[in-house]
């Protein structure tokens, strides 16, 4: 008897062994099975995140610093490529991003991080509006690098373009006195601690209109020596309709400027060509015309909706007196 209860108790610790290291091993089996789904699970979203952010279509973007009399903007222009062509982003929902110097938060004490956004119109072109202390807060730095970022589309990939500009300056000066009307236009840039003239800039002199410049002054404008360059006006241009003309110097699209562009007005005494009033008559336009003509259209108009309202009242009574006993 004692020898059977010492098979037993062997026997059964034996089993109770077996079964730990049996729960062991399918504790094992079920880990290994849990971290091979959730790696399998997590190589899916990667993989479909992957395929989404490639499926996302390209675009180029161009940045151009702007400074007109003092104000300094920045235009962003976005094109693509489509059927072999180079056509216009036109349907960007997300806005553009503008930062100064770096990408971070907007810091009120030096005006460098997030300073604008802007969203781009059907031809892919968007202008930033910067705060209007600007000025006074960069007032101190000559160097500008301007960063646009888009990011988080539903269309178009992420894209990072930067533009960085040097400080420089524009003036101009107008000489009327003389029967030559000349004008000078000055090109000096930042370099060490002052201003100096810039030689060799392509400075053209032009006449601003209404929606665009008539350059005057020599073919080939280049600043001489002391940032300088001159020309004569057009005697025969009209000016504006309060006396006077509008003159500009533009730098375009310079490497290291950027485009630049300063304007003044200058007294003129050729005024533009003004139309004369006809008053009311048959070729005049809409607003102006007979007041004859204008009331025998009403009339007409008038006579012809009442007739039509009338035979709609008579159909009317038709059918109400039909459905009498």
């Amino acid at each position: 008897m004692i020898l059977f209860t010492h098979i037993y108790t062997k026997e059964m610790k034996n089993n109770q062994q077996n079964s730990i290291v049996i729960i062991t091993r399918f504790k094992a089996i079920l880990a290994s099975l849990l971290l091979g789904a959730f790696a399998l699970s997590f190589n899916v979203a990667v993989s479909q995140e992957a395929k989404k952010a490639t499926s996302k279509l390209a675009f180029k973007m161009r940045l151009s610093s702007i400074l007109t009399n003092g104000i300094r903007s920045v235009k962003a222009n976005l094109s693509k490529m489509e059927d072999g062509k180079t056509v216009s982003v036109e349907n960007l929902a997300s806005p553009i991003r503008l930062y100064l110097s770096e990408v971070k938060k907007y810091d009120p004490s030096n005006g460098t991080g997030l300073i604008s956004k802007a969203y781009i119109n059907r031809e892919g072109e968007g202008e930033f509006e910067f705060p209007d202390n600007f000025n006074k807060v960069t007032s101190g730095m000559h160097e500008f690098t301007f960063i646009a970022k888009l990011e988080s589309d539903s269309l178009y990939q992420d894209v990072e373009k930067e533009v960085t500009v040097s400080d420089a300056k524009l003036t101009i000066e107008y000489n009327g006195k003389d029967s030559i009307k000349t004008a000078t236009a000055c090109l000096v840039e930042w370099k060490g601690k002052e201003y100096v003239p810039v030689k060799e800039g392509e400075l053209k002199l032009c006449i601003k209109r209404a929606f665009n410049f008539l350059p005057f002054g020599p073919n080939a404008p280049s600043t001489d020596e002391n940032g300088n360059v001159s020309g004569e006006l057009p005697l025969d241009v009209p000016g504006n309709a309060n006396g006077t003309l509008t003159i500009a110097a533009r730098l375009e699209d310079h490497e290291t400027f950027g485009t630049l562009e300063i304007t003044k007005d200058v007294p003129w005494n050729i005024l533009p060509k003004v139309n004369k009033e006809h008053g009311r008559t048959l070729w005049s336009q809409g607003d102006n015309a007979p007041l004859l003509l204008v009331i025998s259209s009403l009339v007409i108009i008038t006579v012809i909706w009442g007739t039509i309202i009338y035979l709609i009242y008579l159909l009317t009574r038709v059918k109400k007196f039909g459905k009498m006993p």
